[in-house]
């Protein structure tokens, strides 16, 4: 169970390449959700805009559920690629991205046999001010 940013409540963990819990067979290769520790969590949160202890309120059973992730267009999405930025309309569409060594995704095929991470997630990083000096340069 991960408590995850802008949740009510713990939920339990899933793996985004199989889409079955965690707890469910081997998953040492699948793709991986990056949570803060409740140290980062409150700088996390309003680095995205929100005070600490915001909560998304849950769908009405009447209304639509609510996406976090947006594209560009205002569109709903179930999340990103963070080495290229794609937007995943689906989980046929980040299966699709991920399968093969990640083969469909041109910047982690330039990148891969360098020794650094994804650029999007280090452009968070630098927006929200959690990097030292050191690792900027």
């Amino acid at each position: 169970m991960a408590t995850r940013l802008l949740a009510l409540e713990a939920s339990v963990c899933m793996c985004l390449d199989h889409g079955v819990s965690m707890e469910e067979g081997d998953h040492s290769e699948c793709a991986v959700e990056l949570l803060s520790c409740p140290d980062h969590r409150d700088e996390q949160m309003r680095a995205m805009g929100y005070e600490p202890g915001y909560a998304l309120e849950p769908p009405a059973p009447d209304e639509e559920e609510s996406s976090m992730f947006r594209d560009q267009d205002g569109n709903p999405i179930i999340g990103f690629c963070l080495w290229c930025n794609r937007n995943y309309y689906s989980m046929e569409e980040v299966e699709a991205h991920n399968a093969d060594d990640m083969k469909l995704c041109p910047v982690f095929q330039s990148l891969k046999h360098e020794d650094c991470g994804p650029p999007v997630l280090q452009v968070i990083f630098e927006q929200a001010g959690l990097l030292d000096d050191k690792e900027d340069k």
